[in-house]
């Protein structure tokens, strides 16, 4: 019998590191960009980068996502002709929606950069980066086809390997002299490399039987694999208005220095976001292998694991950034970010929501129910839409900042609902209680150690969370949240080989 714990722990371990590395690189590009751009350039490429990935969800129609769903089943029950078919459908899928998206932002774009962008710099940008995101769609055909064929090394590694190229191509072209376009061409080189290298991984390693099966264009695979797309699609979009409708609007009502603070603070927030989604994206094909074989109690005690210590260990990574938001944006940004400090502050406490959102969506999206994904992913934009629509010319990127925390904790809630129907899950409750209440010992004692140490910003930054840390894991005993005997146990079901 497989050793789900084992799997599972070491999927989420591979995905969560490399996807941490992804993330640094990802940040450091972040931290280059300010440094060779004007903060209105920098704000007018994530303008144009936020506008294109509202587009870009019809591009997909959601059948890249859909291998991650299907590929495990269709590799259990030896279907490879299913499989090389699914990948074909979704490639062609891609190049005609993003070819057709390319000309409509080719025909209107001197129109969106003075109407709507009101910078003579956005046509250039709009049109360079809608190619870029043509190649970048096939990316993530390859992506989640190693998702779905279970192998978490690949499926991050492409996440690490384009941050690197992207962060060291801007570098350089910088470097020189070259401005935005230094970042415009490295997002649009980064994805063809990407392309040909897993490509051959793919057809070669993870996937040798591509070549020896005909594609199979039955109408019986379209319909299944379409109508689980349809769903993913419609989810995919209401999670890119949760995304990107801040910046987006941000733009129309305040400008482009706002979008600049605003894509300080909401980045560095998402960094602990990298957690929840690496469970997630190892959840996805693994529940889908558990519930084709009705493994459900499996499932049940895997999920309350699950629930209980992402919630123990985000939190004090929540509260760490909530106390220094102030020390981070300076130290990495410079004195000309800092009004988007408070921002920030609002934003990792919504994050603390996307541990248990993220858990959810991804169990909904690996027993192929996407239309419960559907339900709370579009509930969440719609509140998200018009809350932003209320809040952002009043209160400006903190509005927004607080959107998006309350839609995070709406959209938990639902799932929580949802998850109680479907699997009648016990939730942990009292242990989140408890765990909270540690939380704020830790929140009040980094205030006080802080204000009390003698020592720079930079070594605060690391001793201050390092001390409360203890006391925070101390109290989580102390109240019993943490269990030696069940530690040990996730333990030893741990250190089993695969087959016990």
């Amino acid at each position: 019998m497989t050793n789900y714990t084992k799997t599972a722990v070491k999927g989420v371990g591979i995905i969560l590191i490399t996807s941490l590395a992804a993330a640094f690189f990802g940040y450091v590009v972040r931290l280059i960009l300010p440094r060779g751009l004007t903060i209105e350039e920098f704000g007018l490429f994530y303008a144009v980068f936020a506008f294109l990935a509202l587009l870009s969800v019809f591009k997909t129609l959601g059948f890249d996502r859909a291998l991650s769903r299907f590929i495990p089943t269709f590799k259990h029950n030896k279907e490879y002709g299913n499989i090389k078919g699914a990948i074909v459908y979704s490639s062609i899928i891609q190049a005609v929606t993003s070819s057709i998206i390319i000309a409509g932002v080719y025909i209107f774009s001197d129109y969106l950069s003075s109407s709507y962008f009101h910078s003579n710099q956005a046509s250039r940008v709009l049109i360079i980066m809608a190619i870029a995101f043509l190649f970048d769609s096939f990316i993530l055909v390859l992506k989640f086809a190693f998702q779905g064929f279970r192998n978490p090394i690949l499926f991050s590694g492409i996440d690490l390997i384009r941050m690197i190229l992207v962060g060291l191509i801007a570098w350089i072209g910088m470097r020189n002299g070259y401005g935005i376009m230094s970042v415009l061409v490295a997002y649009l080189v980064t994805p063809i490399i990407i392309l040909f290298i897993f490509g051959g991984i793919l057809i070669k390693k993870v996937f040798p039987e591509f070549l020896k099966y005909k594609i199979q264009f039955s109408k019986d695979l379209f319909k299944k694999v379409s109508r689980y797309s349809i769903f993913t699609m419609a989810s995919s979009f209401g999670r890119v208005i949760l995304g990107y409708t801040d910046t987006i609007m941000l733009t129309y009502f305040l400008g482009l220095k706002s979008v600049a603070l605003y894509n300080v603070a909401l980045p560095t927030s998402q960094l602990l976001a990298y957690f929840p989604r690496a469970i997630g994206d190892y959840l996805i094909p693994l529940s889908s292998e558990l519930w084709v074989k009705k493994e459900i109690n499996l499932l049940k005690e895997g999920l309350k694991v699950l629930y209980k210590y992402s919630v123990i260990i985000l939190t004090p990574a929540v509260l760490a950034l909530f106390s220094f938001s102030d020390v981070i944006i300076a130290i990495f940004y410079g004195h000309a970010y800092e009004p988007a400090t408070n921002a920030l502050r609002i934003l990792s406490i919504g994050m603390l929501f996307t541990a248990l959102y993220s858990i959810n969506l991804s169990f909904f999206a690996g027993i192929g129910k996407p239309e419960l994904n559907s339900k709370i992913v579009y509930s969440g934009a719609i509140f998200n839409f018009v809350t932003n629509l209320m809040a952002i010319p009043i209160l400006g990127i903190e509005g927004a900042a607080m959107t998006t925390s309350l839609t995070y904790l709406l959209m938990m809630i639902a799932g929580l609902v949802y998850m109680k129907k479907s699997v009648a899950i016990e939730f942990p409750f009292f242990s989140w209680i408890k765990t909270l209440f540690a939380g704020a010992v830790f929140l009040i004692l980094s205030e006080i150690i802080k204000n009390a140490l003698p020592l720079n910003d930079w070594m605060k930054v690391f001793v201050v969370p390092l001390i409360c840390g203890v006391f925070y894991f101390g109290m989580l005993f102390l109240l019993k949240v943490i269990d030696i005997k069940e530690v040990k146990d996730i333990y030893k079901r741990i250190m089993k080989s695969p087959s016990d």
